[in-house]
């Protein structure tokens, strides 16, 4: 199977994007804690995956519904990745597949799959690295087609594909030329100042803790401080009424359950970006109107610009 093959039946099953890079190359630049070969030594291509995130989601008003829609199409993402793992071991060669939000509590934090559950840091590192995109101005992977509004799995092979040459320029226009993302984000977790005409690589961050306040409502730093407010309690009596409250069925509900609907929860960023062709469908929702920015506004004080976000006015005002 050459790469055009592989490219035609990953369309098939519904994967919009894939990209291909080595095992060697991701080892030579990135971190310890996410270099493929603590996967496999044998397996050399790398390929990672991207589905698009439907507007209609993205757009809804009720958080809880994006979680279960958001598990769904990690789902289904990571069902299609396993079915092309199968198609290439029966065309006898050895396929692993990656998990779209792959959490290794060894040497990392929960948090560190943040940004809006698009997936592990491995992949949209991987996913840089395969050409699919660049890093915005928040950690998130942003692509030509579909900004940051997608998807990632990946999988390790022992079928030799050409590499694919990483984008030759940023997609992200940054904290002045943009900073969207970071002026809307209801946790501050963005950086919202910097140095003026500082380079984007110097200026991406994320608080990770802080983005998953909302991007993980009940996921595992929930849960964490939700046992820690159980073992706390004062007595018998409120112990048990934490354990019974809804705060437990929904933490329950979304780790055992929806499982990856854990990190799908604030989307605020993804929905604002304004990289991408489907950008214009995104901000045209009428679920989203009210919501997106109507400009940022920016100050320039002491060698440093910051950015806030300038409401778009309601109808009728």
């Amino acid at each position: 199977m050459d790469k055009e093959a592989l490219k035609r039946h990953v369309r098939e099953l519904g994967i919009d994007l894939v990209g291909v890079t080595t095992r060697r190359h991701l080892d030579e630049c990135l971190p310890p804690a996410d270099r493929p070969t603590r996967i496999s030594e044998y397996l050399d291509t790398v390929l990672v995956f991207a589905k698009r995130i439907h507007a209609g989601v993205a757009g809804a008003r009720d958080g809880i519904y994006k979680q279960f829609a958001g598990a769904v199409l990690h789902r289904s993402l990571e069902e299609a990745t396993a079915e092309l793992a199968y198609h290439l071991e029966a065309a006898g060669h050895i396929a692993a597949v990656i998990p779209s939000l792959f959490l290794d509590f060894r040497d990392r934090n929960p948090e560190d799959n943040c940004p809006a559950g698009q997936g592990s840091r491995f992949l949209r590192l991987a996913a840089v690295e395969a050409g699919l995109g660049t890093l915005g101005l928040n950690l998130m992977v942003l692509t030509p087609q579909f900004g940051p509004r997608l998807i990632l799995t990946g999988m390790m092979t022992d079928l030799a594909l050409e590499p694919d040459p990483p984008l030759p320029q940023e997609l992200c226009p940054g904290l002045e030329g943009c900073g969207r993302c970071a002026a809307v984000c209801p946790e501050a977790a963005i950086p919202r100042s910097a140095p003026a005409g500082a380079p984007l690589a110097a200026v991406r961050g994320l608080d990770g803790k802080a983005c998953a306040r909302s991007s993980q409502p009940h996921g595992v730093g929930a849960y964490v401080e939700h046992m820690r407010r159980i073992l706390k309690a004062g007595g018998a009596e409120e112990r048990l009424a934490l354990v019974r409250s809804p705060e437990t069925a929904r933490i329950w509900q979304n780790m055992a359950v929806l499982r990856h609907g854990a990190f799908t929860g604030c989307m605020a960023c993804m929905e604002v970006c304004p990289v991408g062709e489907d950008s214009a469908l995104f901000q045209a929702s009428p679920h989203r109107q009210a919501d997106l920015p109507g400009g940022v506004r920016r100050a320039l004080c002491g060698g440093r610009v910051t950015i806030a976000w300038e409401p778009r006015p309601s109808p009728g005002c």
